[in-house]
């Protein structure tokens, strides 16, 4: 009977699901949490709504979480009354009495800045593979659904109906590759992960599967683990890997994103000096007109000067996911050493292999990236200080352009003051307009007057003294030698004895 099961069967099998998602931002102030803090428990009460499980599907009423709450090392967040765990059962599907009864429990931590949650699904006795597919119904499992902002690893535990006592690996990879497909079958989206490696944890072979994305809203790690030891039941029912094995999928998680979130800035990074190329091109090409070529520059300016800031943060964004890297790259390697020592035999040098991978191609990729970049902000920096630089010296230019106007102007006004002032001097004479200009001859003894003779010739004159008192003016003043000016402007003279 057993040889018949073979293969086929799985003892007591659970799926968890450990979904990682960012509740605090450094760039915030302390105790403020992030706007879609909350997104991982609605998907959750969502999740509860599609599979009528009310318990979940009202799970953020047990959740014990303030409105300001600062970052901290670890804290559980589900109510005591619960003893800190939500358990649920799934309800039965109508006409389906042959569908194997399931339930689950919900656990909730914040980790730091992160909320880590474990959602397991499981049965409790015996179902075929093909049973596997209802502990991920209709793929809502996936990331896709789940939305876990820093990302989410699938662990599936179960023991495996085989009637061989000592499984060939290659048996057992087949085996795991088998579960896969039936948790994944019935998913709206595909999804086809990819094999990564495998170990050994508390003594039972453990295949590692990711379906290759960078995009952490995309990605989904999988871990099959398959009792196959004697002691890997008592050992997993104690629980003393589960906070170091959920510690150090965070840290896993947290330093995929972080290289995500670097990578991003760097395209983003690309696409602002790209605008700065173009920029400077039209630096060559500045038109001649003063008033033209000072609004292009202000233009320019205006829209450099946000870029350039943008570029510097996202430069500094950069480093500071460097620097997120390498400290969870050190919490990584902690956890990783506790797991490797507690009981029961270990082999896990497949997630040692993160820790080669960031010192030899994350943080080395980063390093290559900054370097490429920094020149970049020295270049905006030159760039703005040039269009400044161009600007105060044609703002100057038209500066002195416009006094040399105001001057002229003003030349002008004080020479028409003297030729008006001189013309005044001489109309004047006005008085002779109504004094008739008398001749006599005593030859002929008579005598004649033209009354308007006196007057015309006063204006005549009056004119000609305005004009030319105006001319002189001018003149004088051009050339700095007006005499009528300030007794300051003009050159002293030495007293001769």
């Amino acid at each position: 009977m057993l040889e018949q099961l073979s293969g086929e069967f799985l003892h007591y099998p659970k799926l968890s699901l450990y979904a990682f998602h960012l509740c605090h931002d450094m760039a915030l102030a302390e105790g403020e949490r992030v706007e879609d803090a909350d997104v991982l428990w609605q998907r959750f009460e969502e999740l509860g709504e599609s599979l009528d499980i009310l318990a979940l599907k009202t799970c953020r009423q047990w959740l014990n979480i303030p409105e300001q709450q600062a970052t901290i090392a670890f804290r559980e967040l589900l109510s005591e009354e619960l003893d800190r765990c939500l358990s649920f059962h799934f309800p039965e599907v109508e006409g389906k009495s042959d569908t194997p009864r399931r339930n689950g429990e919900l656990y909730a931590v914040q980790l730091h800045d992160t909320y880590v949650a474990d959602l397991t699904f499981r049965y409790p006795g015996m179902v075929s593979v093909a049973e596997l597919t209802h502990l991920n119904p209709e793929g809502m499992l996936l990331p896709d659904r789940i939305s876990a902002s820093i990302g989410q690893t699938l662990v599936l535990f179960a023991k495996p109906v085989i009637a061989e006592e000592s499984p060939s690996l290659a048996t057992l990879r087949d085996l795991a590759d088998r579960c896969l497909q039936a948790l994944f079958r019935d998913a709206q989206t595909p999804f086809s992960p990819s094999y990564r490696a495998q170990g050994k944890l508390l003594g039972s072979p453990i295949f590692e599967y990711d379906n290759e994305s960078e995009n952490p809203a995309q990605y989904c790690h999988i871990l099959v683990w398959l009792d196959c030891h004697p002691d890997t039941a008592t050992l997993e029912a104690s629980g003393d890997y589960y906070h170091p094995l959920m510690d150090l999928l965070c840290y896993r998680s947290k330093i995929r994103f972080s290289y995500h979130q670097a990578r991003t800035r760097y395209r983003d990074c690309r696409q602002l000096y790209h605008q700065l190329e173009t920029l400077m091109k039209g630096l060559q090409t500045l038109p001649e007109d003063t008033a033209e070529k000072l609004t292009v520059l202000q233009d320019s300016l205006l829209k450099i000067n946000p870029q350039a800031f943008t570029y510097a943060s996202h430069i500094r964004d950069m480093e500071d996911q460097r620097t997120t890297i390498i400290t969870n790259l050190k919490n990584y390697t902690t956890r990783l050493e506790e797991l490797t020592n507690i009981a029961g035999k270990q082999e896990l040098s497949f997630l040692q292999g993160l820790s080669y991978e960031c010192r030899s191609k994350l943080l080395g990729q980063i390093d290559t990236e900054l370097n490429y970049l920094k020149p970049g902000n020295t270049l905006f920096g030159h760039c703005i200080a040039t269009m400044r630089g161009i600007v105060e010296v044609e703002q100057a230019k038209m500066n002195n352009k416009q006094q040399q106007t105001n001057q002229d102007l003003q030349n002008e006004i004080q020479a028409v003051g003297v030729g008006i002032a001189a013309g005044a001097i001489v109309a004047s004479n006005s008085a002779l307009i109504f004094q008739p200009w008398k001749r006599e001859r005593e030859i002929f003894e008579f005598s004649f007057s033209w009354p308007f003779v006196g007057f015309i010739i006063a204006l005549v004159i009056s004119v000609f003294c305005s004009v030319g008192a105006w001319y002189w003016a001018k003149e004088g003043i051009k050339q700095g030698r007006f005499p009528f000016g300030d007794a300051r402007e003009r050159p002293s003279k030495k007293l001769k004895r």
